[in-house]
């Protein structure tokens, strides 16, 4: 499977000999519950494996099958012990170690991988020669599926983000390509494997040469925008000898690491940055347009999402579609992007499937009258998970407390509780449109006034592409949004209604948010043809919204339901637990670690003390600034609000909890004594 690839996956076959250690085996547990969110396990289990069309890893299915963990420590993975025997890079043990959860056997998972892979089965590729294969994939619950362990319970939720790590995943596969051709008795294995009864000496043959053939294509691919020698290219996967392939890969490597100035790993990815170098540069090929990773996030909560006006944490886009369809393309859907071919725009996106996934996100069904959040008070679809037992019951007290604490420092941006009266009032929610549905417009803050880090509300609004020859001609919509001048939060209640049509063509230097949102359209208006969707059909498909973009230089402010759930913190993950979230910027951890699946119940958030093989945070680089969205004594800027003792502290983490003001707590909640003797004996309620 030769062509375009390139993305998060195929980077990771120049980057793979940078040290990269997996992480420890986790321990066993004695229970794994997944929380209850308002989805039956068969509808859960469909969400896991929906295929996006995506063509993630850039080989076939049956390659990756066959494929062994890596051993040769020249790619720089350091391995815990040294495999006696070989073990396939598919076991759930060793895929576990990149943060996937395991998934077994369905109908949905006929291969029986993790949660977020999928096998897209006897599916084209419309930028290579025709001819069906085994496409493997990653689906949205690849990066939102959560998951924690506390006293021996794994406790699982969906939407939630992913302890994953997607390039530490990409280096270990690379080094499993790389070691499978040119050792010859793995190689030997691979074949078997792959051929089964039918092999010979002439198919093994064949066969490594397919193999090699594509791992040539993707190194070319990848070493080119960084002008590595055809020459020196020709000789990288010959039966070379260790020391210069070695020798070749860290040159490479060397390269490729100036434009990785932030490295991401577990919880993290500099999403938008990668989707533009995948679709502008990777697929037309114009090298120009790639841009240095330096803005990661942490995976966001997805829960209520579908019914928020604007989404992205820069509250960027409009059109559910046009979001999914974007995602989709930045995680390896091919298209074809090439102004002067009849295949222009065809792609391998499933917008059927992006649609199924949407609607079950939003609890909404094609052909049925679309539910009304603001009539019932309450969200339809995929529910924030509630506080379980299992991590400690809720200081009621406490609860009540942080409630008025809420009320002081956190509702004027976040809105009130998501049960109270005030969060369902017209005031925050757009008019109804034709079909009866109406959205959250949510406050959105200027970075200058919020103080955190500013590079991901970069991506959009400083950004810039050059389009020529991709072919663009299409309508978006731009929202004028010189209201924001005008107050460091923007409540909301512009709607639709300062959305502008703008005709957008190829250019040398267009803006990077009008550009992906155009070539998207035009991705969809294409699987739309070919598929003879109605226009009536495409409305209900791109959720009754037009194409509109915003940049501002802002984010948004979602409410708080199921936050507990969503370490680390902040935009970024700069922060470990809400305590530290709650403290002034100087008394945060500097650096910390990400990896481990234990949770502290009383700070809330992951353990993040050095252990082995975890990813190190240092929140002096560039992209990872853990300041802002401060709590302090003092006027500077990103102080949001006073400062809060370390009883307030506690307090306002017990009602984020359970961030509840009208509904009661659960009786099996109200256990105050088991609460407090979880907490630090210093935090005393008279403080």
């Amino acid at each position: 499977m030769q062509g375009r690839v390139i993305g998060i996956v195929v980077a990771g076959l120049v980057v793979a000999v940078a040290c990269a250690t997996l992480t420890p085996r986790q321990e066993p547990v004695s229970q794994v519950v997944w929380l209850e969110q308002g989805w039956n396990p068969e509808l859960r289990t469909e969400f896991h494996h929906k295929t996006q069309g995506t063509m993630t890893i850039p080989i076939r299915y049956e390659w990756f099958a066959a494929l062994e963990q890596p051993r040769n420590p020249l790619f720089g993975l350091k391995l815990f012990a040294p495999l006696s025997t070989p073990r396939l890079f598919t076991e759930a043990t060793y895929l576990t170690r990149f943060g996937f959860i395991a998934s077994p056997v369905s109908a949905h998972n006929q291969a029986g991988l993790p949660i977020g892979f999928a096998v897209d089965y006897g599916t084209t590729n419309p930028a290579i020669a025709p001819g069906t294969f085994n496409a493997l994939g990653l689906t949205c619950a690849a990066c939102h599926t959560g998951h924690l362990r506390h006293n021996g319970v794994e406790i699982r939720y969906d939407g939630g983000p992913a302890m994953t790590d997607l390039t530490l995943f990409t280096k270990s596969l690379a080094a499993s390509l790389l070691e499978t051709y040119l050792d010859r008795d793995t190689f030997e294995r691979f074949s078997d494997r792959v051929l089964g009864v039918e092999s010979t000496e002439a198919k093994r043959e064949e066969l490594r040469k397919q193999l090699g053939a594509s791992l040539k294509a993707l190194v070319t691919q990848v070493l080119k925008p960084y002008e590595i020698a055809a020459t020196g290219l020709r000789s990288v996967l010959r039966d070379a000898d260790g020391d210069r392939l070695e020798k070749t890969f860290r040159k490479a490597q060397g390269m490729i690491h100036e434009n990785e100035a932030t490295d991401e790993g577990f919880t993290r990815l500099d999403a938008l940055t990668r989707i533009g170098n995948t679709v502008f540069a990777s697929n037309t090929q114009n090298y120009a347009n790639l841009a240095t990773i330096k803005a990661p996030v942490s995976y966001p909560p997805i829960w209520n999402a579908s019914w928020f006006l604007w989404v992205q944490y820069d509250a960027s886009i409009m059109q559910p579609m046009v979001r999914n369809s974007g995602e989709a393309l930045g995680v390896s859907a091919y298209a074809v992007l090439n102004g002067a071919s009849p295949q222009s725009f065809q792609s391998s996106v499933r917008l059927a499937n992006l649609d199924w996934i949407e609607n079950e996100l939003a609890g909404t069904k094609p052909g049925e009258a679309p539910p009304q959040p603001t009539e019932a008070r309450a969200f339809p679809g995929l529910q924030a998970p509630r506080w379980p037992s299992q991590l400690g019951q809720i200081d009621v007290a406490r609860h009540a407390k942080g409630q008025a604490l809420y009320a002081e420092m956190c509702q004027g941006c976040h809105l009130a509780p998501v049960d109270s009266p005030e969060f369902w009032s017209d005031a925050h929610w757009t008019p109804a449109d034709e079909r009866g549905r109406r959205y959250l417009d949510l406050p959105i803050v200027d970075v200058a006034y919020i103080g955190t880090d500013p590079e991901q509300s970069k991506v959009l609004s400083e950004r810039k592409v050059d389009t020529k020859g991709i072919g663009i001609a299409t309508q978006i919509w731009i929202e004028d949004y010189e209201w924001f001048r005008e107050s460091p939060v923007y409540k909301g209640g512009q709607g639709t209604a300062a959305c502008k049509v703008k005709d957008v063509t190829d250019a040398a230097a267009e803006s990077f948010a009008v550009s992906l949102g155009a070539v998207v359209q035009q991705v969809n208006d294409a699987y739309y043809r070919q598929h003879a969707i109605t226009p009536e059909e495409q409305q209900r498909m791109n959720g009754d919204r037009t194409n509109c973009l915003r940049a501002p230089g802002a984010y948004k402010a979602r409410p708080l339901d199921g936050i507990w759930a969503t370490a680390p913190f902040l935009h970024n993950g700069s922060v470990p637990t809400l305590y530290d979230l709650l403290s002034p910027a100087q008394e945060r951890p500097k650096t910390f670690y990400l990896g481990s699946l234990d949770f502290d119940p009383v700070k809330v958030g992951y353990r993040s003390d050095k252990q082995p093989a975890l990813f190190k945070l240092d929140t002096s680089i560039q992209g990872n600034s853990n300041a802002g969205h401060e709590f302090a004594d003092e006027k500077r800027k990103g102080v949001i609000g006073r400062g809060l003792s370390e009883a307030e502290r506690y307090a306002l983490i017990e009602f984020l909890k359970d961030p509840t003001s009208t509904r009661l707590l659960d009786a099996d909640r109200r256990a105050p004594d088991a609460a407090r003797e979880a907490a630090p004996a210093n935090a005393s309620d008279e403080d």
